[in-house]
């Protein structure tokens, strides 16, 4: 019997390994960096108020997550497009969300109709909000502007994010910037780092996405000199 070759590569994972400890330098991955859920905890409940309310108080519960509550961050809906063109072009997954800033303004735009769709929003929003916070990063992270978007989606992992990033992928049928095997490298190496037990990852993710961690976390547990250098940083 022939096994199936792991399928992140080996430069992949060195990137992602060098991203690790950057984002250590840079304090988006801490001692402390929780590992984020999509309940209650982080995310409370907002009843009797209206979708935009809602997507508001999601983007306040990422900033306290990130630490970045003293940022104004504005948001506004994208234009509302009929579902028949929405399943022609695809239109949800190309513009799920954008960031710009201007002087000391930032703003998130998103597709409103992800509030059908809530792990997908959240993880949308993420990647915007991650977009604001390494704007003013110290650093330039692994791999350069080349690879700037890959890094940004890369970087929620780093921030505890990676069960929404891969959850949300799997809600919006999309995989975004990175694959999903590479994520789940990442969110196995996260645990590996921090030491958090997997039970919670379980019950979180899609089927087939924990099936990719379980195998991540097989491949990353005979790396016990790679993480052990990690968690020294």
């Amino acid at each position: 019997m022939f096994g199936w070759a792991y399928p992140v590569s080996q430069d992949v994972q060195g990137w992602i390994e060098e991203s690790f400890a950057w984002a250590m330098g840079e304090g988006i991955l801490r001692p402390d960096t929780p590992l984020v859920l999509p309940n209650a905890t982080f995310f409370p409940a907002r009843k009797g108020v209206d979708d935009a309310a809602k997507i508001r108080g999601v983007a306040d519960d990422l900033q306290r997550i990130l630490g970045m509550e003293d940022k104004q961050i504005e948001l506004h809906p994208q234009p509302v497009l009929p579902d028949e063109l929405r399943h022609q072009y695809g239109v949800m997954a190309d513009i799920g969300g954008t960031w710009m800033a201007d002087g000391n303004r930032s703003v998130i735009t998103y597709d409103p109709a992800l509030i059908r769709l809530p792990l997908a929003l959240i993880s949308t929003l993420a990647l915007e909000m991650m977009h604001e916070r390494l704007s003013w990063r110290g650093s330039e992270m692994p791999g350069g502007p080349e690879v700037e978007e890959l890094s940004t989606d890369l970087r929620c992992f780093t921030a505890g994010l990676g069960v929404i990033q891969m959850a949300g992928a799997e809600q919006a049928g999309w995989q975004g910037y990175m694959r999903q095997t590479s994520r789940a490298h990442a969110l196995a190496l996260f645990l590996a780092v921090r030491g958090i037990d997997q039970g919670d990852v379980h019950a979180a993710v899609p089927a087939r996405a924990w099936r990719l961690v379980k195998r991540a976390m097989r491949e990353i547990a005979g790396q016990t000199d790679m993480v052990a250098s990690l968690r020294e940083q």
